[in-house]
């Protein structure tokens, strides 16, 4: 599995999670906790968990294929800061 495909996993998550707060500025700290109280079972693996990887105005290698498209959850407006765009799930 390509990086791109790893974080394209865990998108649904972020999207249920999201689904509620469509419109809110959130800081990443914030996010988590959202997904982790949604989803209890990704404890530990926090770190592989970016909403970067999820935003149609910035990504990172191998970000989730909705990166930079109208299916993108996020907005990122600065360090650790994002607006919720919408929670769009993949197929």
């Amino acid at each position: 599995m390509g990086w791109r495909e790893f974080a394209t996993k865990y998108h649904n998550q972020f999207a249920d999670a999201m689904m509620v707060c469509e419109g809110r500025v959130l800081m990443k700290k914030e996010i988590i906790k959202l997904i982790l109280r949604r989803f209890p079972d990704l404890r530990g693996r926090e770190e592989w968990l970016y909403p970067s990887d999820h935003c149609t105005n910035h990504t990172n290698k191998g970000a989730c294929y909705c990166a930079e498209t109208k299916k993108a959850i996020f907005e990122r407006l600065g360090r650790g800061e994002y607006r919720v765009l919408n929670a769009v799930h993949l197929p």
